[in-house]
């Protein structure tokens, strides 16, 4: 075993100089092979990149194709044209306001002068709120008593039917005030169960308004509570119909304003969602305890203005302006616009009777136009001509005119002379 180990021995370091170069060899190898392999990576580095770019690329945009959803097609939601309809003198589904709230009930009967000594300072201004409800207005008279400003209603949704109406006294009522120097903002009695149908009363409201100069702003009002197809929505839906209203008018331009009363914004509104909106509040006494946040006080149902008869609602705004805003469509740019009106077509049964006139009575030349033609004195005599089927309507000869007036301003002249005898 040692002779061989000796002879191993002796055979290694006998190629002992073979070997070192053998292994010398083997690294100049190896060292080449890598120094040729650098230079073929930088020769080609380039070339690789754009492939292994482009390859990514494409991946990249298969997948994508793949696994995405495609996009979806915005429904488009087609608006109604907007029919711009008045409301009848006599509409069922247009009462007076029926109070569920304490507060509105003890109303203090309170003069113009009253009104402006106890609440008028430089910031504030004096106003009152009118509709069909103060019939006809001397808006000249008004004025002339320190009225500074008119929420007018311009329309309202029937409860029950849902149909929207435009108030019969608007027109007369928002161009005798404008016209006397009345500054005028606007309200809307809404009975909208959702926000689509809000939005819908919206959009009524702004082509309603568009013509005439609105500084004060335009309100949402919302009553029935308990009435109706509006019974018990909720608070959440109360806020969401009203939001709906107000952000529209916002939108185009006016001011939007939430009126409500004591209780109602206590109980039925979620008060903290309208953010810095204007709020207008109803409650009728000498000093309100209401802690939530007002920009208008509506103070009493018995207020007393020369040029009203019977009472009307007064209110104090916190604010006042100098000047009157622009209409957003002045009326020289609407008559070229072609507009959709529902025009009432009644049917008129031959009659030959003589009618007198129980007051003064509007006269038009047509029952459509809510343009008066003139006043009719009280006890004029004339020959009645015709009535309408539903009765409201009565066509007359007056000034050797055909002309319509209201039949409840009418009375058969035997009748009236039959009373006379027998008193």
């Amino acid at each position: 075993m040692k002779d061989k180990k000796q002879e191993l021995k002796n055979t290694i370091t006998k190629h002992k100089i073979q070997i070192i170069l053998i292994v010398l060899a083997f690294a100049l190898t190896i060292e080449i092979a890598s120094i040729s392999y650098i230079v073929y990576m930088k020769k080609h580095e380039k070339k690789l990149l754009t492939v292994y770019e482009t390859t990514t690329q494409l991946l990249t945009i298969y997948n994508t194709e793949a696994q995405e959803e495609p996009e979806a097609i915005p429904e488009v939601v087609e608006e109604k044209p907007i029919v711009i309809k008045k409301a009848p003198i006599n509409d069922k589904e247009d009462t007076e306001k029926q109070y569920t709230d304490n507060s509105l009930v003890q109303a203090k009967e309170t003069t113009i002068e009253e009104a402006k000594s106890l609440y008028e300072t430089q910031g504030n201004s004096i106003g009152i709120d009118v509709s069909k409800w103060n019939g006809n207005i001397d808006w000249k008279t008004v004025a002339n008593s320190g009225v500074e400003f008119a929420i007018i209603r311009c329309g309202y949704r029937g409860y029950g039917s849902g149909e929207i109406l435009m108030d019969p006294y608007f027109e007369q009522n928002i161009s005798g005030a404008i016209k006397n120097g009345i500054k005028v903002g606007i309200y809307f009695y809404s009975a909208a169960i959702n926000e689509a149908e809000a939005i819908e009363e919206a959009r009524y409201t702004v082509e309603l308004i568009k013509k005439y100069k609105i500084t004060y702003p335009v309100v949402y009002d919302f009553e029935n509570f308990l009435e109706g197809r509006c019974a018990n929505l909720g608070k959440t839906a109360n806020t969401n119909n009203a939001l709906a209203f107000l952000n529209y008018v916002k939108s185009k331009g006016y001011t939007p304003m939430m009126y409500a009363s004591k209780n109602a914004y206590l109980n039925y509104f979620e008060v903290s969602r309208f953010g810095n909106m204007k709020f207008w509040l109803a409650h009728y006494t000498d000093k309100t305890d209401y802690t939530g946040s007002y920009q208008m006080w509506q103070h009493t149902s018995k207020g007393s203005v020369p040029g009203i008869k019977g009472n009307v609602d007064m209110n104090i705004a916190y604010f006042k302006y100098t000047s009157d805003a622009p209409a957003k469509e002045p009326e020289e740019e609407k008559q070229n616009k072609p507009t959709t009106e529902e025009k009432t077509t009644l049917t008129f049964k031959d009659i030959n009777d003589k009618v007198t006139t129980i007051s003064e009575a509007e006269y038009y030349n047509d029952y459509n136009n809510s343009e008066k033609s003139g006043i009719i004195p009280t006890g004029s005599t004339l020959d009645r001509l015709g009535i309408s089927e539903d009765g409201n309507w009565s066509k007359v000869k007056y000034a050797d005119q055909e002309v319509y007036v209201k039949s409840s301003c009418l009375q058969l002249s035997n009748e009236i002379q039959n009373k006379t005898v027998d008193n």
